[in-house]
């Protein structure tokens, strides 16, 4: 294959290009208020164009912080995994390719957003995180022609380039119809035209459009105007809670995760996991590995324990992000309907567990989710999780002050209660999620439910296993965060 047809299909895929010079790249001289040289270094990324990025780099790096953005991108096998699996943009045809490259790189997303699912079950968070990198391509070419003008010229360019951006970071948050309807008022907007009345009339469209759509989210919400599953999961509520998820899973707690293969692509499964903090934060962050990992992305429906229900707001919020109590009942009816269901057998042994007794697996319960798997024949995945248990570390449980409040327990960490509600906010640790080999149950038959040897064995063959991976891990980790 010729260099210049790799070239070609990086640059269509939205990889940043880069020169055989890229750590050479000429210094730019530019003048400060009082009249000394100093020199900035530009980015060594091209655009879509095929042009050199006009936009300094951060420093330390050879990148400006939209290409160090896209650059950062995990490229695990799992990733190149999950990237084979994403429809890919249509080649713009012959007769559509013209000098408006601003709406032809508009148009290529559109159409790999128009090609994702939009069911509940497979969200499309790949076609968004495309859409807005496609906006952050514009407004460097914003950047780019409004650079060397003269002052108004470059003001009027840097209050257009900032709009993008902020136009970017609003598709992130929006459901997939809404960034449809947002790409389709940008097509024809061109990057060399920010001087033009009618680049202006299309950006205040588009920003118009974001700020009605957030009102009427909110009037909906007020009036109870929205649908929700039989459980409460609100899919509305999901899409907006992602990026939040994306942050916590990527940025706050850079969260490694191994084995996603092992969960199915479709059908039924039980995940059992280890608890590690105060709040479900784990539960959380296998669901967002799930959906921004896994080749097939899947809805994850947790388990919560029943004692979350006296907590005001509490759990309504989990019932919304797809939560369910933990009940048998509930466990099996979810499993018997073919969905992703993952429990936490440790129960409160694992959520108030003290810090010294960290990543030590106690007793899983009497085996409650080993009968409803038998019931259902659906596989046990034991998925081991470590890092969590340093995000609260419990030094001590206050059973005075948790009797008082009717709470099962009232932990004490370094930072809570002494600091209030700030001391709740979870430590940046590092995480490692990792997805076992799945174990299977189907072969014992669902009369085995009632068998108390087999409702053992396959309980510690899943505790074991779980507790085998997080022995392994710890030992390989050089740092806590």
């Amino acid at each position: 294959m010729s260099d210049e047809r790799v070239a070609r299909e990086q640059q269509h895929a939205g990889v940043p290009l880069l020169s055989d010079n890229s750590h050479n790249v000429a210094p730019k001289t530019q003048s400060t208020n009082n009249g000394d040289a100093v020199e900035q270094r530009m980015c060594a990324a091209t655009t879509r164009k095929g042009k050199p990025c006009g936009n300094q780099a951060l420093s330390g790096s050879a990148y400006c912080r939209v290409h160090m953005a896209l650059t950062a991108k995990p490229q695990s096998a799992t990733d190149k995994s999950a990237a084979a699996n994403v429809a890919q943009p249509e080649q713009p045809r012959p007769e559509d390719v013209d000098d408006d490259d601003g709406e032809i790189a508009i148009r290529d997303v559109r159409a790999s957003a128009n090609s994702q699912p939009t069911d509940g079950g497979a969200l499309p968070y790949a076609a968004i995180g495309q859409a807005a990198d496609s906006v952050y391509e514009i407004e460097i070419e914003v950047r780019e022609h409004a650079d060397g003008q003269d002052d108004l010229a470059a003001g009027i360019g840097a209050v257009a380039a900032s709009l993008l951006r902020m136009i970017g970071e609003n598709l992130q948050r929006m459901t997939p119809q809404q960034v449809r309807q947002a790409l389709d008022m940008l097509r024809g907007i061109n990057p060399r035209d920010f001087l033009d009345p009618n680049f202006w009339e299309g950006i205040w469209m588009v920003v118009s459009y974001q700020f009605q759509e957030q009102y009427e989210f909110v009037q909906r919400r007020l009036r109870g105007d929205y649908p929700i599953d039989p459980y409460g999961l609100d899919y509305e509520l999901v899409d907006r809670m992602r990026p939040f998820m994306s942050f916590m899973y990527r940025t706050w707690w850079r969260i490694t995760t191994e084995g996603i293969e092992n969960v199915p692509e479709a059908g039924r499964s039980l995940i059992v996991a280890n608890y590690g903090g105060i709040l479900s934060w784990e539960s959380a962050m296998i669901g967002t590995a799930i959906a921004e990992e896994h080749p097939s992305p899947r809805l994850v429906r947790n388990l919560f324990l029943p004692w979350f229900n006296a907590l005001p707001f509490i759990a309504p919020a989990m019932a919304a992000l797809g939560n369910v109590p933990g009940l048998p009942e509930n466990a099996l009816r979810l499993l018997e309907e073919d969905e992703l269901v993952c429990v936490f057998p440790e129960s409160m042994n694992g959520i108030g567990k003290l810090f010294r007794n960290r990543y030590r697996l106690g007793r899983f319960g009497h085996g409650g989710f080993v009968q409803t798997a038998l019931r259902t024949g659906a596989p046990l995945t034991p998925v081991a999780i470590t890092g969590s248990a340093e995000t609260f570390p419990i030094l001590s449980n206050a059973e005075t002050i948790a009797k008082m409040l009717g709470l099962p327990y009232f932990p004490v960490t370094p930072f809570f209660p002494w600091l209030g509600p700030l001391g709740l906010i979870p430590l940046p640790s590092r995480w490692t999620i990792t997805f076992g080999e799945p174990i299977p149950t189907a072969q014992y038959g669902p009369e085995s439910a009632d068998d108390s040897l087999i409702v053992f064995m396959l309980s510690e063959q899943a505790r074991c296993a779980i507790q085998t991976t997080l022995d392994a891990k710890l030992k390989e980790r050089t740092s806590v965060f």
